[in-house]
């Protein structure tokens, strides 16, 4: 069976994605209110307790306080090291 090109139809394209474009990111910070029954809760969102908490109980002035650190650190201050080896 031959098949001449004139007799092939074109397949159109299927659409993709949505034609209002995609909607803004919910911006986090301190103040961002929060619940635990959430079915939006990402995984940056479920450490905004975690880190409210640090913030309440004063974590960092609890952190410099309490270490010494006498190594000069390049790629982050030492508090913020600490900070992402708890949060991690």
């Amino acid at each position: 069976m031959v098949i001449n090109a004139n007799e092939r139809s074109a397949k159109k394209p299927a659409k993709q994605g949505d034609a209002e474009g995609a909607p803004e990111p919910m911006k986090i910070g301190a103040s961002t209110p929060y619940d635990f029954d959430s079915k939006n809760l990402t995984a940056y969102g479920g450490l905004l307790p975690v880190a409210t908490m640090l913030e309440k109980l004063k974590f960092r002035q609890l952190v410099e306080e309490t270490l010494t650190v006498t190594r000069v650190t390049r790629a982050m201050p030492w508090y913020q090291f600490v900070l992402s080896m708890v949060l991690g």
